[in-house]
């Protein structure tokens, strides 16, 4: 699977749970905070660590993310 197709099952699959939150009446913005809550319980803290070290990385972060989110992080 290459690495675009991987990050767009994971953002489907982010929004699905967002919008399934929100239809039992959470507001978007909680239910993002819910979710990323939930992410750091149930991944090893070793992996939250990994993860921290790399979104810290511009690099890393704009390959990652779309180019808008990535040109504000860098430009903001």
């Amino acid at each position: 699977m290459a690495s675009e197709n991987g990050f767009t099952i994971v953002d489907d699959a982010l929004q699905k749970a967002t919008e399934m939150l929100q239809d039992y009446g959470m507001p978007k913005d909680d239910a993002h905070i819910a979710l990323l809550i939930r992410l750091w319980n149930v991944v090893p803290q070793e992996v939250v660590k990994v993860a921290e070290l790399l979104n810290e990385d511009n690099e890393i972060f704009s390959r990652i993310n779309k180019n808008d989110l990535a040109d504000e992080r860098l430009t903001g």
